[in-house]
Protein backbone atom coordinates (compact mmCIF):
# COMPACT_ATOMS: atom_id res chain seq x y z
CA UNK A 1 0.00 0.00 0.00
CA UNK A 2 1.20 3.52 -0.86
CA UNK A 3 -0.30 6.94 -0.08
CA UNK A 4 -2.41 8.60 -2.76
CA UNK A 5 -0.47 11.48 -4.28
CA UNK A 6 -3.48 13.78 -3.75
CA UNK A 7 -5.17 12.77 -0.45
CA UNK A 8 -2.57 10.37 1.03
CA UNK A 9 -5.15 7.61 1.52
CA UNK A 10 -3.50 4.15 1.30
CA UNK A 11 -3.94 2.52 -2.12
CA UNK A 12 -2.52 -0.25 -4.30
CA UNK A 13 -3.20 1.63 -7.55
CA UNK A 14 -0.21 3.17 -9.35
CA UNK A 15 0.14 5.34 -12.44
CA UNK A 16 0.36 2.76 -15.23
CA UNK A 17 2.88 4.80 -17.22
CA UNK A 18 5.59 5.55 -14.65
CA UNK A 19 4.68 2.97 -11.99
CA UNK A 20 5.97 5.35 -9.32
CA UNK A 21 3.07 7.54 -8.16
CA UNK A 22 -0.07 6.15 -6.48
CA UNK A 23 -3.71 7.31 -6.71
CA UNK A 24 -6.76 6.12 -4.81
CA UNK A 25 -9.12 6.96 -7.70
CA UNK A 26 -9.28 7.96 -11.34
CA UNK A 27 -10.61 11.36 -10.26
CA UNK A 28 -7.53 12.10 -8.17
CA UNK A 29 -5.25 10.93 -10.98
CA UNK A 30 -6.94 13.32 -13.42
CA UNK A 31 -6.83 16.11 -10.82
CA UNK A 32 -3.06 15.67 -10.37
CA UNK A 33 -2.17 15.16 -14.06
CA UNK A 34 -0.89 18.69 -14.76
CA UNK A 35 1.49 18.44 -11.82
CA UNK A 36 2.53 14.85 -12.50
CA UNK A 37 2.83 14.98 -16.30
CA UNK A 38 6.35 16.52 -16.55
CA UNK A 39 7.83 13.70 -14.45
CA UNK A 40 5.63 10.84 -15.72
CA UNK A 41 8.17 8.60 -17.46
CA UNK A 42 8.63 4.82 -17.44
CA UNK A 43 11.94 5.20 -15.60
CA UNK A 44 13.43 6.60 -12.43
CA UNK A 45 16.73 8.37 -11.77
CA UNK A 46 18.91 6.09 -9.65
CA UNK A 47 22.42 6.56 -8.25
CA UNK A 48 25.39 4.41 -7.33
CA UNK A 49 29.12 5.00 -6.82
CA UNK A 50 30.22 3.38 -10.08
CA UNK A 51 27.72 4.94 -12.51
CA UNK A 52 26.62 8.07 -10.66
CA UNK A 53 23.12 9.02 -11.78
CA UNK A 54 21.51 6.70 -14.28
CA UNK A 55 18.05 5.75 -15.54
CA UNK A 56 16.28 2.51 -14.59
CA UNK A 57 13.06 1.25 -16.21
CA UNK A 58 10.18 1.18 -13.70
CA UNK A 59 8.11 -1.16 -15.88
CA UNK A 60 8.51 -3.20 -19.05
CA UNK A 61 8.79 -0.81 -21.98
CA UNK A 62 7.11 -1.97 -25.18
CA UNK A 63 8.81 -2.02 -28.61
CA UNK A 64 8.63 1.36 -30.42
CA UNK A 65 7.49 3.16 -27.25
CA UNK A 66 8.78 6.70 -26.61
CA UNK A 67 10.64 6.76 -23.31
CA UNK A 68 11.55 10.47 -23.19
CA UNK A 69 10.89 13.54 -25.31
CA UNK A 70 12.93 16.54 -24.18
CA UNK A 71 13.74 20.09 -25.29
CA UNK A 72 17.38 21.23 -24.94
CA UNK A 73 18.61 23.27 -21.99
CA UNK A 74 20.97 25.09 -24.32
CA UNK A 75 22.15 24.75 -27.90
CA UNK A 76 24.73 26.44 -30.09
CA UNK A 77 27.35 26.01 -32.83
CA UNK A 78 29.69 23.03 -32.72
CA UNK A 79 33.13 23.78 -31.26
CA UNK A 80 34.63 23.51 -34.73
CA UNK A 81 32.24 25.36 -37.02
CA UNK A 82 32.15 27.57 -40.07
CA UNK A 83 30.05 30.74 -39.55
CA UNK A 84 26.39 29.93 -38.94
CA UNK A 85 23.31 32.04 -38.25
CA UNK A 86 23.22 32.59 -34.50
CA UNK A 87 19.43 32.47 -34.56
CA UNK A 88 18.55 29.25 -36.38
CA UNK A 89 22.13 27.80 -36.42
CA UNK A 90 22.04 27.00 -40.16
CA UNK A 91 25.03 27.71 -42.37
CA UNK A 92 25.32 31.07 -44.12
CA UNK A 93 27.20 32.34 -47.15
CA UNK A 94 29.41 35.41 -47.49
CA UNK A 95 27.04 36.95 -50.06
CA UNK A 96 23.78 35.91 -48.38
CA UNK A 97 23.45 37.06 -44.77
CA UNK A 98 22.76 40.10 -42.63
CA UNK A 99 24.56 41.40 -39.56
CA UNK A 100 22.84 42.02 -36.26
CA UNK A 101 22.85 45.81 -35.88
CA UNK A 102 23.37 45.40 -32.13
CA UNK A 103 26.44 43.14 -32.13
CA UNK A 104 27.56 42.44 -35.70
CA UNK A 105 27.23 38.65 -35.52
CA UNK A 106 26.02 37.18 -38.86
CA UNK A 107 22.38 36.08 -39.19
CA UNK A 108 20.55 34.49 -42.10
CA UNK A 109 17.70 37.04 -41.99
CA UNK A 110 15.72 39.49 -39.84
CA UNK A 111 13.46 36.74 -38.45
CA UNK A 112 16.43 35.27 -36.55
CA UNK A 113 17.49 38.56 -35.01
CA UNK A 114 15.07 38.51 -32.10
CA UNK A 115 15.33 34.82 -31.17
CA UNK A 116 16.05 34.28 -27.47
CA UNK A 117 19.05 32.06 -28.18
CA UNK A 118 20.97 34.94 -29.79
CA UNK A 119 20.54 37.23 -26.79
CA UNK A 120 23.45 35.71 -24.86
CA UNK A 121 26.32 36.55 -27.20
CA UNK A 122 24.53 39.66 -28.48
CA UNK A 123 24.40 41.25 -25.01
CA UNK A 124 27.96 40.24 -24.15
CA UNK A 125 29.22 41.66 -27.47
CA UNK A 126 27.34 44.96 -26.97
CA UNK A 127 28.94 45.29 -23.52
CA UNK A 128 32.30 44.76 -25.22
CA UNK A 129 31.78 48.07 -26.98
CA UNK A 130 32.82 46.86 -30.41
CA UNK A 131 30.87 44.87 -32.98
CA UNK A 132 32.07 41.54 -34.32
CA UNK A 133 33.36 41.58 -37.90
CA UNK A 134 33.22 38.13 -39.51
CA UNK A 135 34.73 38.13 -43.00
CA UNK A 136 35.74 34.52 -43.72
CA UNK A 137 32.91 32.03 -44.40
CA UNK A 138 34.69 29.20 -46.20
CA UNK A 139 35.75 27.02 -43.28
CA UNK A 140 35.99 26.69 -39.48
CA UNK A 141 36.08 30.11 -37.83
CA UNK A 142 37.97 30.57 -34.51
CA UNK A 143 35.38 33.00 -33.09
CA UNK A 144 32.70 30.29 -33.13
CA UNK A 145 34.74 27.97 -30.89
CA UNK A 146 33.56 29.77 -27.75
CA UNK A 147 29.94 30.62 -28.56
CA UNK A 148 28.17 27.56 -27.14
CA UNK A 149 30.22 27.96 -23.95
CA UNK A 150 29.11 31.61 -23.74
CA UNK A 151 25.48 30.48 -24.02
CA UNK A 152 26.03 27.97 -21.21
CA UNK A 153 27.61 30.64 -19.00
CA UNK A 154 24.72 33.06 -19.59
CA UNK A 155 21.88 30.53 -19.38
CA UNK A 156 20.76 31.99 -16.04
CA UNK A 157 19.91 35.33 -17.66
CA UNK A 158 17.04 33.74 -19.58
CA UNK A 159 16.01 30.90 -17.25
CA UNK A 160 17.01 30.27 -13.64
CA UNK A 161 15.45 26.80 -13.84
CA UNK A 162 17.59 25.84 -16.85
CA UNK A 163 20.66 27.34 -15.19
CA UNK A 164 20.08 25.22 -12.09
CA UNK A 165 19.74 22.07 -14.20
CA UNK A 166 22.86 22.88 -16.22
CA UNK A 167 24.88 23.42 -13.04
CA UNK A 168 23.66 20.00 -11.89
CA UNK A 169 25.32 18.22 -14.82
CA UNK A 170 28.69 16.50 -14.58
CA UNK A 171 31.66 18.38 -16.06
CA UNK A 172 34.49 16.04 -14.96
CA UNK A 173 36.60 19.17 -14.49
CA UNK A 174 39.00 17.54 -12.04
CA UNK A 175 39.52 14.59 -14.42
CA UNK A 176 39.88 16.75 -17.54
CA UNK A 177 42.24 19.29 -15.95
CA UNK A 178 45.77 19.00 -17.30
CA UNK A 179 44.89 16.80 -20.30
CA UNK A 180 45.88 17.90 -23.82
CA UNK A 181 42.24 18.64 -24.67
CA UNK A 182 41.82 20.70 -21.48
CA UNK A 183 44.97 22.72 -22.27
CA UNK A 184 43.75 23.39 -25.83
CA UNK A 185 40.31 24.43 -24.52
CA UNK A 186 41.93 26.72 -21.94
CA UNK A 187 43.66 28.69 -24.70
CA UNK A 188 40.86 28.69 -27.31
CA UNK A 189 37.97 29.21 -24.86
CA UNK A 190 38.98 29.70 -21.22
CA UNK A 191 41.45 32.52 -21.87
CA UNK A 192 39.84 33.74 -25.08
CA UNK A 193 36.39 34.67 -23.68
CA UNK A 194 37.61 37.26 -21.11
CA UNK A 195 40.09 38.70 -23.58
CA UNK A 196 37.83 38.94 -26.65
CA UNK A 197 34.66 40.05 -24.86
CA UNK A 198 36.65 42.37 -22.53
CA UNK A 199 34.86 41.01 -19.48
CA UNK A 200 35.68 39.78 -15.99
CA UNK A 201 32.16 38.38 -15.63
CA UNK A 202 33.36 34.76 -15.49
CA UNK A 203 36.24 33.12 -13.69
CA UNK A 204 38.51 30.71 -15.52
CA UNK A 205 37.13 27.90 -13.35
CA UNK A 206 33.52 28.75 -14.32
CA UNK A 207 34.41 28.83 -18.01
CA UNK A 208 36.30 25.54 -17.97
CA UNK A 209 33.56 23.85 -15.97
CA UNK A 210 31.03 24.98 -18.61
CA UNK A 211 33.33 23.70 -21.37
CA UNK A 212 33.52 20.30 -19.63
CA UNK A 213 29.75 20.07 -19.07
CA UNK A 214 29.17 20.91 -22.74
CA UNK A 215 31.64 18.33 -24.02
CA UNK A 216 30.61 15.55 -21.63
CA UNK A 217 26.84 16.03 -22.03
CA UNK A 218 26.56 17.54 -25.52
CA UNK A 219 24.65 15.80 -28.32
CA UNK A 220 25.21 16.38 -32.02
CA UNK A 221 21.84 17.49 -33.40
CA UNK A 222 21.44 17.09 -37.20
CA UNK A 223 18.33 19.28 -37.56
CA UNK A 224 20.48 22.13 -38.91
CA UNK A 225 23.07 22.22 -41.67
CA UNK A 226 25.75 21.93 -40.35
CA UNK A 227 24.75 20.01 -37.22
CA UNK A 228 24.79 21.92 -33.94
CA UNK A 229 25.43 20.84 -30.35
CA UNK A 230 22.77 20.72 -27.62
CA UNK A 231 22.61 19.71 -23.96
CA UNK A 232 19.58 17.82 -22.64
CA UNK A 233 19.06 17.39 -18.91
CA UNK A 234 17.35 14.04 -18.28
CA UNK A 235 18.83 12.45 -21.41
CA UNK A 236 22.27 13.15 -19.92
CA UNK A 237 21.62 10.49 -17.28
CA UNK A 238 21.39 7.64 -19.80
CA UNK A 239 24.50 5.50 -19.47
CA UNK A 240 26.74 4.47 -22.32
CA UNK A 241 26.59 1.10 -24.03
CA UNK A 242 27.88 0.14 -27.47
CA UNK A 243 24.92 -2.26 -27.50
CA UNK A 244 22.30 0.19 -26.18
CA UNK A 245 18.57 -0.32 -25.69
CA UNK A 246 17.43 3.19 -26.68
CA UNK A 247 17.40 4.83 -30.11
CA UNK A 248 17.82 8.59 -30.39
CA UNK A 249 15.82 10.67 -32.86
CA UNK A 250 15.17 14.40 -33.20
CA UNK A 251 12.04 16.26 -34.26
CA UNK A 252 12.22 19.33 -36.51
CA UNK A 253 12.44 21.60 -33.44
CA UNK A 254 15.62 19.86 -32.30
CA UNK A 255 13.93 18.09 -29.38
CA UNK A 256 15.46 14.75 -28.41
CA UNK A 257 13.29 11.61 -28.64
CA UNK A 258 14.57 8.50 -26.86
CA UNK A 259 12.61 5.38 -27.74
CA UNK A 260 12.83 1.60 -27.56
CA UNK A 261 13.31 -0.32 -30.84
CA UNK A 262 12.92 -3.52 -28.79
CA UNK A 263 11.25 -4.46 -25.50
CA UNK A 264 13.11 -3.26 -22.39
CA UNK A 265 12.50 -5.25 -19.22
CA UNK A 266 11.57 -3.65 -15.92
CA UNK A 267 14.66 -2.67 -13.84
CA UNK A 268 16.93 -2.59 -16.90
CA UNK A 269 19.34 0.35 -17.14
CA UNK A 270 18.55 2.69 -20.03
CA UNK A 271 21.45 3.32 -22.39
CA UNK A 272 22.52 5.04 -25.58
CA UNK A 273 25.83 4.87 -27.44
CA UNK A 274 28.01 7.91 -26.68
CA UNK A 275 30.20 7.08 -29.68
CA UNK A 276 29.37 5.67 -33.13
CA UNK A 277 28.07 2.12 -32.72
CA UNK A 278 28.99 1.35 -36.34
CA UNK A 279 32.70 1.88 -35.68
CA UNK A 280 34.96 -0.98 -34.65
CA UNK A 281 35.78 -1.45 -30.97
CA UNK A 282 39.26 0.12 -31.06
CA UNK A 283 37.89 3.31 -32.68
CA UNK A 284 34.95 3.53 -30.25
CA UNK A 285 37.20 3.04 -27.25
CA UNK A 286 39.64 5.68 -28.48
CA UNK A 287 36.84 8.17 -29.13
CA UNK A 288 35.20 7.58 -25.74
CA UNK A 289 38.49 8.04 -23.91
CA UNK A 290 39.24 11.28 -25.79
CA UNK A 291 35.80 12.85 -25.50
CA UNK A 292 34.15 11.30 -22.44
CA UNK A 293 37.23 10.23 -20.45
CA UNK A 294 36.26 6.62 -19.75
CA UNK A 295 36.79 3.14 -21.11
CA UNK A 296 33.64 1.25 -22.03
CA UNK A 297 33.11 -2.22 -20.54
CA UNK A 298 29.73 -3.03 -22.12
CA UNK A 299 28.80 -6.49 -23.36
CA UNK A 300 30.07 -5.73 -26.86
CA UNK A 301 33.35 -4.12 -25.78
CA UNK A 302 34.47 -6.99 -23.54
CA UNK A 303 33.95 -9.50 -26.38
CA UNK A 304 36.71 -9.27 -29.01
CA UNK A 305 34.48 -11.11 -31.51
CA UNK A 306 31.75 -8.42 -31.05
CA UNK A 307 28.93 -10.96 -30.56
CA UNK A 308 30.53 -13.47 -32.97
CA UNK A 309 30.37 -11.01 -35.89
CA UNK A 310 34.18 -10.53 -36.07
CA UNK A 311 33.38 -6.94 -37.00
CA UNK A 312 36.94 -5.75 -36.22
CA UNK A 313 38.88 -8.93 -37.10
CA UNK A 314 41.42 -9.28 -39.91
CA UNK A 315 42.37 -12.42 -41.81
CA UNK A 316 45.34 -14.48 -40.62
CA UNK A 317 48.73 -13.39 -41.95
CA UNK A 318 49.24 -16.98 -43.08
CA UNK A 319 47.15 -17.21 -46.26
CA UNK A 320 47.05 -21.02 -45.96
CA UNK A 321 45.32 -20.82 -42.56
CA UNK A 322 42.00 -19.12 -43.26
CA UNK A 323 41.54 -18.13 -39.61
CA UNK A 324 40.83 -14.67 -38.17
CA UNK A 325 43.11 -12.52 -36.04
CA UNK A 326 41.90 -10.54 -33.02
CA UNK A 327 43.54 -9.00 -29.95
CA UNK A 328 44.82 -11.53 -27.45
CA UNK A 329 42.78 -9.71 -24.75
CA UNK A 330 39.56 -7.73 -25.02
CA UNK A 331 41.05 -4.69 -23.28
CA UNK A 332 44.30 -4.63 -25.31
CA UNK A 333 43.41 -3.50 -28.82
CA UNK A 334 46.80 -1.79 -29.06
CA UNK A 335 48.69 -4.97 -28.15
CA UNK A 336 49.48 -8.09 -30.15
CA UNK A 337 46.85 -9.92 -32.21
CA UNK A 338 46.55 -13.70 -32.51
CA UNK A 339 44.89 -16.01 -35.02
CA UNK A 340 41.97 -17.91 -33.52
CA UNK A 341 42.88 -21.01 -35.60
CA UNK A 342 46.67 -21.40 -35.89
CA UNK A 343 47.53 -19.07 -32.96
CA UNK A 344 50.08 -17.14 -35.00
CA UNK A 345 50.71 -13.70 -33.44
CA UNK A 346 51.40 -10.34 -35.10
CA UNK A 347 52.20 -6.96 -33.58
CA UNK A 348 49.75 -4.07 -33.68
CA UNK A 349 51.71 -2.15 -36.34
CA UNK A 350 50.94 -4.95 -38.84
CA UNK A 351 47.21 -4.53 -38.16
CA UNK A 352 47.45 -0.72 -38.21
CA UNK A 353 49.07 -0.71 -41.66
CA UNK A 354 46.21 -2.76 -43.13
CA UNK A 355 43.41 -0.78 -41.46
CA UNK A 356 44.98 2.60 -42.16
CA UNK A 357 45.37 1.80 -45.86
CA UNK A 358 41.86 0.37 -46.06
CA UNK A 359 40.40 3.49 -44.41
CA UNK A 360 42.33 5.92 -46.59
CA UNK A 361 41.25 4.07 -49.73
CA UNK A 362 37.59 4.54 -48.73
CA UNK A 363 38.11 8.27 -48.12
CA UNK A 364 39.90 8.86 -51.44
CA UNK A 365 37.68 6.57 -53.53
CA UNK A 366 35.27 8.09 -56.04
CA UNK A 367 31.91 6.85 -54.81
CA UNK A 368 30.69 4.82 -57.79
CA UNK A 369 29.54 1.20 -57.81
CA UNK A 370 32.47 -0.14 -59.84
CA UNK A 371 34.99 1.26 -57.38
CA UNK A 372 33.09 -0.23 -54.46
CA UNK A 373 33.13 -3.68 -56.06
CA UNK A 374 36.85 -3.37 -56.80
CA UNK A 375 37.45 -2.40 -53.16
CA UNK A 376 35.67 -5.51 -51.87
CA UNK A 377 37.61 -7.73 -54.28
CA UNK A 378 40.95 -6.18 -53.31
CA UNK A 379 40.51 -6.17 -49.53
CA UNK A 380 39.00 -9.64 -49.24
CA UNK A 381 42.65 -10.76 -48.98
CA UNK A 382 42.94 -9.08 -45.58
CA UNK A 383 39.44 -8.39 -44.23
CA UNK A 384 36.54 -10.80 -43.54
CA UNK A 385 33.13 -10.09 -45.16
CA UNK A 386 31.60 -8.50 -42.04
CA UNK A 387 34.54 -6.24 -41.18
CA UNK A 388 33.47 -2.65 -40.55
CA UNK A 389 35.36 -1.33 -43.61
CA UNK A 390 33.84 -4.01 -45.87
CA UNK A 391 30.39 -3.32 -44.39
CA UNK A 392 30.77 0.40 -45.02
CA UNK A 393 31.42 -0.29 -48.70
CA UNK A 394 28.48 -2.70 -48.89
CA UNK A 395 26.15 -0.02 -47.45
CA UNK A 396 27.43 2.31 -50.17
CA UNK A 397 26.82 -0.31 -52.85
CA UNK A 398 23.27 -1.01 -51.65
CA UNK A 399 22.58 2.69 -52.22
CA UNK A 400 24.50 3.00 -55.51
CA UNK A 401 23.17 -0.13 -57.23
CA UNK A 402 19.95 1.47 -58.51
CA UNK A 403 19.45 4.84 -56.77
CA UNK A 404 15.74 5.08 -57.55
CA UNK A 405 12.79 3.07 -58.83
CA UNK A 406 13.54 3.80 -62.51
CA UNK A 407 17.11 2.47 -62.22
CA UNK A 408 15.88 -0.50 -60.18
CA UNK A 409 13.58 -1.60 -63.02
CA UNK A 410 16.42 -1.79 -65.57
CA UNK A 411 19.38 -2.92 -63.48
CA UNK A 412 20.83 -6.27 -64.70
CA UNK A 413 19.69 -9.35 -62.81
CA UNK A 414 23.16 -10.08 -61.37
CA UNK A 415 23.47 -6.53 -59.97
CA UNK A 416 19.95 -6.70 -58.54
CA UNK A 417 20.84 -9.97 -56.79
CA UNK A 418 24.03 -8.36 -55.46
CA UNK A 419 22.07 -5.43 -54.03
CA UNK A 420 19.55 -7.80 -52.46
CA UNK A 421 22.21 -10.06 -50.90
CA UNK A 422 24.26 -7.18 -49.52
CA UNK A 423 21.17 -5.56 -48.01
CA UNK A 424 20.01 -8.83 -46.42
CA UNK A 425 23.50 -9.49 -45.01
CA UNK A 426 23.77 -5.97 -43.57
CA UNK A 427 20.32 -6.00 -41.95
CA UNK A 428 21.15 -9.30 -40.25
CA UNK A 429 24.55 -7.97 -39.10
CA UNK A 430 23.39 -4.64 -37.73
CA UNK A 431 20.22 -5.96 -36.09
CA UNK A 432 22.54 -8.12 -34.02
CA UNK A 433 25.37 -5.62 -33.50
CA UNK A 434 23.73 -2.17 -33.56
CA UNK A 435 19.97 -2.67 -33.05
CA UNK A 436 19.43 1.00 -32.15
CA UNK A 437 21.05 2.44 -35.29
CA UNK A 438 17.54 2.91 -36.61
CA UNK A 439 18.28 5.28 -39.49
CA UNK A 440 20.75 2.88 -41.07
CA UNK A 441 18.58 -0.17 -40.39
CA UNK A 442 15.42 1.54 -41.66
CA UNK A 443 17.10 2.61 -44.89
CA UNK A 444 18.61 -0.85 -45.45
CA UNK A 445 15.22 -2.50 -44.86
CA UNK A 446 13.66 -0.18 -47.45
CA UNK A 447 16.36 -1.01 -50.01
CA UNK A 448 15.92 -4.74 -49.31
CA UNK A 449 12.13 -4.49 -49.63
CA UNK A 450 12.51 -2.66 -52.96
CA UNK A 451 14.98 -5.21 -54.33
CA UNK A 452 12.75 -8.14 -53.32
CA UNK A 453 9.71 -6.46 -54.89
CA UNK A 454 11.59 -5.86 -58.16
CA UNK A 455 12.90 -9.44 -58.23
CA UNK A 456 9.33 -10.64 -57.65
CA UNK A 457 8.08 -8.57 -60.59
CA UNK A 458 10.70 -10.12 -62.88
CA UNK A 459 9.97 -13.66 -61.73
CA UNK A 460 6.25 -13.10 -62.22
CA UNK A 461 6.87 -11.92 -65.78
CA UNK A 462 9.09 -14.89 -66.63
CA UNK A 463 7.33 -17.81 -64.90
CA UNK A 464 3.93 -18.94 -63.71
CA UNK A 465 5.17 -19.42 -60.12
CA UNK A 466 3.20 -17.69 -57.38
CA UNK A 467 5.01 -14.60 -56.04
CA UNK A 468 3.16 -14.77 -52.70
CA UNK A 469 6.16 -15.76 -50.54
CA UNK A 470 8.36 -13.06 -52.06
CA UNK A 471 5.67 -10.43 -51.60
CA UNK A 472 5.26 -11.44 -47.96
CA UNK A 473 9.01 -11.04 -47.45
CA UNK A 474 8.95 -7.64 -49.17
CA UNK A 475 6.07 -6.58 -46.91
CA UNK A 476 7.98 -7.89 -43.86
CA UNK A 477 10.95 -5.58 -44.57
CA UNK A 478 8.93 -2.51 -45.49
CA UNK A 479 7.04 -2.97 -42.19
CA UNK A 480 10.40 -3.05 -40.43
CA UNK A 481 11.44 0.11 -42.26
CA UNK A 482 8.33 1.97 -41.07
CA UNK A 483 8.96 0.89 -37.48
CA UNK A 484 12.65 1.84 -37.54
CA UNK A 485 11.99 5.28 -39.05
CA UNK A 486 8.67 6.08 -37.36
CA UNK A 487 10.10 9.02 -35.36
CA UNK A 488 12.20 10.53 -38.16
CA UNK A 489 11.17 14.04 -39.22
CA UNK A 490 10.56 14.85 -42.87
CA UNK A 491 13.42 17.38 -42.70
CA UNK A 492 15.70 14.32 -42.98
CA UNK A 493 16.17 11.97 -45.94
CA UNK A 494 15.02 9.15 -43.67
CA UNK A 495 11.73 11.00 -43.11
CA UNK A 496 11.10 10.97 -46.87
CA UNK A 497 12.02 7.27 -47.00
CA UNK A 498 9.43 6.74 -44.25
CA UNK A 499 6.70 8.43 -46.32
CA UNK A 500 7.47 6.27 -49.36
CA UNK A 501 7.69 3.14 -47.21
CA UNK A 502 4.18 3.77 -45.86
CA UNK A 503 2.86 4.15 -49.42
CA UNK A 504 4.59 0.95 -50.52
CA UNK A 505 3.42 -0.93 -47.44
CA UNK A 506 -0.23 0.02 -48.00
CA UNK A 507 0.01 -0.92 -51.67
CA UNK A 508 1.54 -4.29 -50.83
CA UNK A 509 -1.14 -4.99 -48.24
CA UNK A 510 -3.78 -4.29 -50.85
CA UNK A 511 -2.11 -6.63 -53.33
CA UNK A 512 -1.77 -9.35 -50.69
CA UNK A 513 -5.41 -9.09 -49.69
Amino acid sequence: MNPCHVCEEPTKNKCSNCNQVSYCSVQHQKQDWKVHKPSCHPFKIAHNEQLGRHLVATRTIKPYEIVLKEAPLVRGPAQISAPVCLGCLNGIEAEDHIECEQCGWPLCGPECKSLDEHKAECGLTKDRGQKVNVQEFGGPHPLYTCLSTVRCLLIGETSTEKASKFQDLESLESTRRGSNQWKADLVSIGQFIPKFFKTQKFTEEEIMKAVGALQINGHEVPTTDPSHVAVFYTASFTENSCLPNLAKSFNKNGHCILWAPREIKKNAHLSICYSDAMWGTADRQRHLMQTKLFKCACERCVDVTELDTNYSAIKCEDRQCGGLMLPTKADEWNGSWRCRECHKQVQKHYVERILERAGKDIQSMEKIAENGLKYLKHYEKWLPPQHFHMSEIKILLVQLLAKDQKELMVIPDDRLLLKLNFARELVELYEKLTPCEVRTLGTLCFELHSAIAEQTRRVALETSLSPKDRLEESLFYVDKCVNYLKYESDIFIEGHVLKQAKINRDALRMVMS
